[in-house]
């Protein structure tokens, strides 16, 4: 009887525990605090998989679970140093339950997913359990991408040099070829810790003289943070210059963070858009195939990150426009001239299909807006140019081509109302196996045989294939936003008085 009553309960937990996971599972990154006061539960079924055994400890000690998940915290930024306090140390099994949270909480981020969560489950971390395989289970709960494996390697190499002393270059200097300064060598310091100026042999009077290596360390900076490579120590250049480690290092963490939200094991083949570095690539099996210059959406008309996927093309594309363009752009371009409009190819249309009525653009435009809709025609005027690229989404953003290339000149390049333009959306429709043809405006929608991942990021810091760590503008200001350093964090004393703390 008492074993059938055992068996009866542990049903009981099992159960409870499944729908607890269903009502819980994260769609963003940042979990609220009821939702992970919930998940303690999760613990003890857990403990009880692994043979009612603490997960991240033998005996008294950290195992290599333990291990590998303090340093894995302490990259993130959840954990100062991959050491255990004497506190937890003193408090293990509550200790211990707050290890289990947090890595569960890592792996359960699924933010700006178009698709079905790829999100972790607790049915991967049982089968670590049973499987003894948790160290590989916590390894894969970072996407296994090779920028990933570079941006932890980033954040404790800046975690080594983070005492050195730090002075700032006064907004005063402005160095010139061959002149002699006291901040000169201030300057090479910096220059040389981040790489961008080789440590050579340099006699102490050198050392002041602001010389052509200098500048070409300058260029190598500046290229790294997206700026234009002039040499010149400009007010921008300097304030790069004199940003602290630390703050640096909260910069590659909350970048660490994105990657979370990324599908752990890499596509052999998709596409990589990071919004601040207005870039595109076409990865194939790790390496990149094409790399092209686009342009994403204004402050005011932010391109959203998203997880998706291209699954069909649109050749020769008409274009609607949203409310907001038609009101912020058409609407006042009309009212100046009446036949702007029609030049640029615009019609109104009411209705789909056979069904559908077609009117010229009136003077009375906003009028008619109430029961018909703005269309531009195919040609080389339209918005979306010659090809439209349909990923999923919830927000009607796009990757398609552009009329107006001149923009890719541009160093700042968020200039759209949220899509993705292309500088080379020919280029990439021949890597798809599709041949445009010129000469034929007819609109065309094409299905491809197997959709393509799309990953639209916003990298604001990452490691490229030579080891440079590269710099980026926070254009939406995400970055101050992030929570990345702050998130819910689970202690002994938390767990022990059923609280949560930032």
């Amino acid at each position: 009887m008492c074993n059938e009553k055992n068996s009866m309960t542990s049903v009981i937990i099992k159960i409870m525990s499944m729908v607890l996971l269903v009502i819980i599972s994260p769609t963003h990154t940042y979990a609220n605090a009821s939702l992970h006061l919930d998940k303690i539960q999760l613990y003890d079924e857990l403990k009880i998989t692994n043979k009612d055994r603490r997960l991240f400890f033998e005996n008294s000690s950290l195992n290599l679970s333990g291990l590998t998940l303090l340093s894995l915290l302490a990259d993130l930024g959840i954990r100062e140093h991959p050491i255990l306090t004497q506190d937890e140390m003193a408090k293990i099994d509550a200790t211990d339950k707050a290890l289990t949270l947090e890595l569960y909480h890592i792996a359960s981020q699924s933010y700006g997913n178009q698709l079905k969560s790829a999100a972790n489950n607790p049915a991967d971390f049982r089968t670590a359990l049973i499987n003894d395989t948790l160290p590989t289970y916590i390894d894969s709960a970072m996407p296994q991408f090779n920028a990933v494996i570079r941006l932890r390697q980033a954040i404790n190499k800046y975690k080594g040099i983070n005492d050195i002393a730090w002075p700032a270059l006064t907004d005063s200097f402005n160095p010139r070829l061959g002149q002699g300064h006291t901040e000169v060598k201030i300057l090479r310091k910096k220059l040389i810790t981040f790489n961008d100026l080789q440590t050579t042999s340099t006699s102490k009077h050198r050392l002041h003289i602001f010389d052509q290596s200098i500048i070409n360390g300058l260029k190598h900076f500046q290229r790294r943070y997206g700026l234009k490579p002039t040499g010149r120590l400009n007010a921008t250049t300097k304030n790069a210059l004199n940003q602290n480690i630390d703050s640096r290092i909260h910069k590659l963490q909350v970048n660490l963070w994105r990657w979370l939200s990324l599908p752990r094991l890499p596509p052999t083949q998709y596409i990589m858009v990071n919004i601040p570095a207005f870039d595109l690539r076409l990865i194939d099996k790790g390496e990149t195939l094409m790399e092209m210059k686009v342009i994403v959406g204004k402050p005011s008309n932010q391109t959203p990150i998203m997880i998706t996927e291209v699954n069909s093309v649109t050749l020769n594309p008409t274009w609607t426009p949203t409310r907001n363009i038609i009101n912020n752009d058409l609407l006042p371009l009309h009212h100046k001239n009446h036949t702007a409009l029609k030049s640029l190819n615009f019609y109104l249309a009411k209705g789909y299909g056979a069904n559908t009525l077609y009117q010229e653009i009136p003077p009375n435009l906003q009028e008619m807006l109430k029961q018909y809709r703005l269309v531009q025609r195919p040609g080389r005027n339209n918005a979306l140019g010659n090809v439209r690229f349909n990923i999923k989404n919830n927000n009607a953003i796009f990757l398609h081509d552009t009329p107006t290339k001149y923009l890719f000149k541009h160093h700042n390049r968020a200039l759209s109302h949220g899509c993705i333009r292309l500088e080379k959306s020919d280029d990439l429709l021949t890597t798809l196996g599709i041949n445009q043809r010129k000469n034929n405006l007819g609109t065309k929608h094409l299905r491809l045989q197997q959709s393509l991942p799309v990953f639209i990021t916003y990298q604001t810091a990452w490691i490229d294939n030579l080891g440079d760590i590269n710099w980026r503008n926070d254009l939406y200001n995400k970055d101050k936003q992030s929570k990345a350093s702050t998130i819910y964090k689970y202690t002994p004393e938390t767990l022990a008085n059923n609280q949560l703390v930032l």
